[in-house]
């Protein structure tokens, strides 16, 4: 078991996940959702650099999620 912070704005809130865990799924987890208040376009950072969603984190780290700009149609 390994514990993740997740950062959203100015609000935090720690998971505890399995080790196989992706950022991907510990970002789609609705109780980190309902706690943090993200809606579906957001993009995860960790130490300023944008990670995969299939990205294994590794125990103790800090997620940083913002919100995707939004793209224009072609």
């Amino acid at each position: 078991m390994k514990n993740i912070t997740v950062k959203y704005g100015s609000e935090m809130h720690t998971v505890t996940i399995g080790a196989g865990a992706t950022i991907g799924q510990i970002i789609k987890d609705c109780t980190c959702k309902v706690v943090l208040g993200y809606g579906d376009n957001v993009k995860a950072l960790v130490s300023g650099v944008e990670q995969s969603l299939d990205s294994i984190p590794s125990d103790g780290t800090t997620i940083s999620l913002e919100t995707k700009a939004n793209q224009k149609a072609k």
